[in-house]
């Protein structure tokens, strides 16, 4: 095997250490027989085995620990107090800090109230440990569905959805500015309020007046958030503001014959199609049951080596969605096409991460295709290849690029401002009314935490723009920080360095794209981050030097294999599709408007 270095630098990405997420702990404020202590005997549902009303709560509970759990980082448990009362027909609960703190070691931002639970996790020790740090009251006037999943057709607002927004405000989603005066409750800026923008004046609620923001709590979609993570990732949650999906899906059939924007519906589990799309070649499953339904993945899938690396077609019918989808990631697939067993279009898919009776996690990207569309591609396999690649446009509930805010006039009380836009699709988990198609990967509100401080496990979708890299990995009294700078003088720019996921001002850690040779047979290794959503490649190709022309996929190229390194960086390797004697190639790397 013969290796060439081609023309353009890159570098490999330090591995990063394991982190753990924070524990949550539910401390019980109900008297004997009420609430939590409701011994009313009722079935197991939805995966929750208790058979009290009471028991079935607290089960819930620590499922929505456990989610949030997943994502957060804390050194510091956090104590959640829960208790039900009557709060009226119209409200399932309330929730927010128990206190706050300032000026404590590490905080982000002096003169700045961070909710506790936060100020715990930054400062690296419990900063007030007589005290709980989040206070939920939960409406007993309230019918709730208990299941660990979200089928609530029986009835009843989801009980773990209605708790994981409750919880979030209690984290730090929540402003402390009285929206009817326009003052600090606190007599000092917060953590949210700081990122609070007013797109009309062009600045961000801590620089106004507070006559000002008593206007801007009310001025609609100029009432916007302006987090730099947020920001980044509102492209890859929000849909189009046409209604459209965000990305589009494209196959190419073994004859080259190109299927434009073929229909398809997400699904409610699994994680997000990433910002940069999804490429490769489409693997029909086989689970073995037989000629005719071998495809169901409803057991084991048998050419798990075929699978490996690649996208998995699966059929709809006889067992749960997730259950196929976990067996085709269990293969080794990097996403699950799922197609209809039945004419009539497209449904959205739903599942319950329960498989075989253990609570699993589904980790790679699913969608849901027409029978009419999965008959095509599966006769034409093998040899498909699937092209998943994101729209452009102005994303529902955002305005100028940044996520709106609940901005209602008049204003409402304990819903204005500390809320998501209810004009979002789909729907997220902060909006002010909990509805029935949540995605348990906490979309944006996942970015919005890591914009006021916490650290965050994963984001489960690239959420980087070359500013967001640029913060993290560059003091803010650095020099040469810009995209076209050369900071270590390696030969790489700034943008460069973030598009192959090295360290800027480590010139030891680069590595070039390289040429192999194997057989005979040349290809073309990239190893690249896996986080920027704003940055574009193309392979491009040329005989003579004199001039470069971009490499068609599928016809000129094929993506032989993509490898994760570390969750943050892959390696992508592409074969060249009847290759003249004589082949130059680069890299070419373009910024994208988002």
């Amino acid at each position: 095997m013969n290796r060439w270095r081609t023309g353009v630098f890159f570098a490999v990405a330090l591995a990063c250490p394991v982190v753990e997420g924070a524990e949550f702990v539910f401390v019980n404020l109900d008297s004997a027989g009420e609430g939590l202590n409701d011994p009313t005997p009722v079935p197991p549902v939805g995966g929750n085995p208790e058979t009290t009303i009471g028991a079935q709560r607290m089960a819930a509970l620590e499922r929505v620990g456990e989610i949030w759990g997943k994502y957060l980082v804390s050194s510091v448990p956090i104590r959640v107090e829960v208790e039900f009362d009557p709060l009226g027909s119209s409200i399932l609960a309330s929730a927010g800090p128990v206190t706050s703190e300032l000026n404590f070691t590490n905080a982000p931002l002096a003169g700045t109230v961070y909710a506790v639970a936060l100020a715990n996790s930054l400062a690296g020790r419990d900063l007030q440990p007589n005290r709980n740090d989040i206070t939920v009251t939960v409406s007993s006037d309230a019918n709730f569905y208990l299941g660990f999943n979200q089928d609530s057709d029986a009835g009843g607002s989801n009980f773990i959805d209605t708790l994981l927004h409750e919880v979030g405000h209690g984290l730090g989603f929540i402003s402390f500015v009285n929206e009817s005066t326009g003052t600090y409750t606190q007599g000092v800026p917060d953590a949210f309020t700081s990122l609070i923008f007013d797109i009309s004046r062009n600045a961000r609620w801590p620089s106004l007046t507070a006559a000002e923001r008593v206007a801007s709590a009310v001025s609609g979609t100029n009432l916007a958030w302006d987090g730099p993570f947020t920001n980044a990732g509102v492209n890859q949650v929000l849909g189009l503001a046409s209604g459209q999906s965000s990305f589009k899906l494209d196959a190419v059939l073994p004859n080259l014959t190109r299927i434009e924007d073929t229909g398809y519906a997400d699904v409610s589990f699994g994680v997000r199609i990433p910002g940069r799309g999804i490429s490769g070649p489409l693997v029909v499953t086989d689970d073995g049951s037989g000629a005719t339904t071998s495809t169901l993945a409803c057991q084991d899938i048998v050419n798990g080596a075929e699978v490996a690396g690649n996208l998995a077609f699966v059929r709809r019918g006889t067992c749960n969605f997730d259950d196929k989808v976990f067996r085709a990631q269990v293969a080794g697939a990097v996403a699950v096409v799922i197609a209809n067993n039945v004419e009539g279009g497209l449904i959205s898919a739903g599942g319950d991460s329960i498989v075989e009776d253990e609570v699993v996690d589904i980790v790679v990207p699913v969608v849901f295709i027409s029978k009419a569309d999965g008959d095509t591609l599966e006769a034409a396999s093998p040899g498909v290849r699937l092209e998943i690649s994101q729209r452009q446009g102005a994303r529902t509930g955002s305005n100028s690029g940044r996520m709106n805010l609940f901005a209602p006039n008049p204003v409402r009380s304990g819903s204005s401002v500390s809320h998501w836009t209810t004009a979002a699709s789909p729907d997220l988990l902060m909006e002010p009314s909990i509805n029935s198609d949540l995605d348990r990967r906490l979309d944006l509100t996942l970015t919005q935490m890591k914009d006021i401080g916490w650290e965050i496990v994963d984001i489960p979708f690239p959420n980087e723009s070359y500013a967001t890299w640029a913060a993290q990995v560059f003091e803010s009294s650095e020099t040469l920080t810009a995209e076209s700078d050369d900071t270590d003088g390696d030969g790489a720019t700034n943008l460069e360095e973030y598009f192959f996921g090295s360290l800027p001002d480590d010139s030891s850690s680069r590595r070039f794209p390289e040429f192999v040779v194997d057989g005979g047979e040349p290809s073309l290794e990239i190893v690249a981050s896996s986080l920027p959503a704003d940055l574009v490649y193309v392979i491009e190709m040329s005989v003579t030097l004199d001039g470069f022309d971009p490499a068609v996929p599928g016809v000129d190229t094929r993506l032989l294999a993509r490898e994760d390194i570390d969750g943050q960086t892959e390696r992508l390797t592409f074969g060249f599709v009847s290759p003249p004697g004589k082949l130059f190639a680069r890299v070419r790397i373009d910024k994208k408007d988002l």
